[in-house]
């Protein structure tokens, strides 16, 4: 079973926002177990963000924080009305500077930053954290076979999750749909956290991955060196597995790199295109 919490909040510029704003979102991570320590972390991340939005935005009277709970990551997206700025002219701050703290510290506790400006006026930072549950909490209950149940156990288990691996390599959708509806984990991950929908992604097969999707698995979900679904697609010129992969909801700017890296560096034209055609529903 995946687990999945969307938070979707429209805020007045007002500091009293941003306590409100951090109380609701830990009462959902306390809820699912998530560790101290991570959640002090996410807590300060999203006070940083928006304290930033109150202090620097000049235009416009709220802004937006949408922060979403799915398995074992948090994202959290605060949108606002300015202009936006080029993280790379912040100066680090010395002992006694305010300008610039606040950048700093969301970078030394996220698992990746982002900013982007927004075509109608706007810009956004988004951050993600990823999630440690306590033993014995809801979240390790609720992401049990979001991980990897079939490896490092028995040689029969061991040889069906391989069998899987082959399915989605192959393209096999068919045969993969079958075995996910009668219960194998859609986020199943190799030993080299490579998932079902990864495999697929990366063997140019657009319709299995919009099939795995379609059952749960997470587009998003990078594997042990980071990368993402996306970006090996963009990498791998696969336009039909590129366009499977925005249909479901996989996010061009996550990551580092992230696809519209990728495709500015290779000159994918056409993949850069259809990124920006996908800004307003990644808010």
């Amino acid at each position: 079973m995946d687990v999945e919490i969307s938070l979707d909040l429209l805020l007045p510029r007002d500091a009293a926002s941003v306590p409100a704003t951090r109380r609701l979102l830990d009462a959902a991570l306390t809820a699912l177990g998530v560790e101290d320590q991570i959640r002090g972390d996410i807590e300060l991340m999203l006070t940083e963000a928006c304290t930033n939005v109150i202090r620097h935005v000049e235009d416009g009277a709220g802004y937006t924080v949408r922060a979403t709970i799915q398995d074992r990551r948090c994202v959290i997206k605060v949108i606002d009305a300015g202009h936006g700025f080029e993280p790379g002219d912040v100066p680090d701050p010395g002992p006694a500077e305010e300008r610039g703290r606040g950048l700093l510290i969301m970078r030394a506790l996220a698992d990746d930053i982002r900013f982007h400006a927004l075509p109608d006026n706007g810009a956004l930072v988004a951050l993600e954290k990823h999630l440690r549950y306590g033993e014995d909490s809801l979240g390790v209950l609720l992401t049990a076979d979001s991980t990897v149940p079939f490896l490092g156990t028995d040689p029969e288990t061991e040889e069906f999750a391989a069998r899987l691996f082959d399915l989605a390599r192959a393209g096999r959708t068919a045969e993969l749909v079958e075995h996910l509806d009668a219960g194998a984990p859609p986020n199943l991950a190799d030993d080299r956290g490579d998932t079902l929908l990864m495999l697929a992604a990366h063997h140019g097969h657009g319709g299995t991955v919009r099939a795995l999707a379609g059952r749960g698995a997470d587009p998003e979900r990078p594997n042990d060196r980071g990368r993402r679904p996306l970006v090996g697609a963009v990498f791998r010129k696969e336009p039909e597995v590129v366009r499977a992969l925005l249909d479901v909801g996989a996010d061009p700017w996550a990551g580092s790199p992230s696809a519209v890296d990728t495709a500015r560096k290779f000159g994918a034209a056409e993949f850069l295109a259809w990124f920006d055609e996908t800004t307003p529903p990644t808010l």
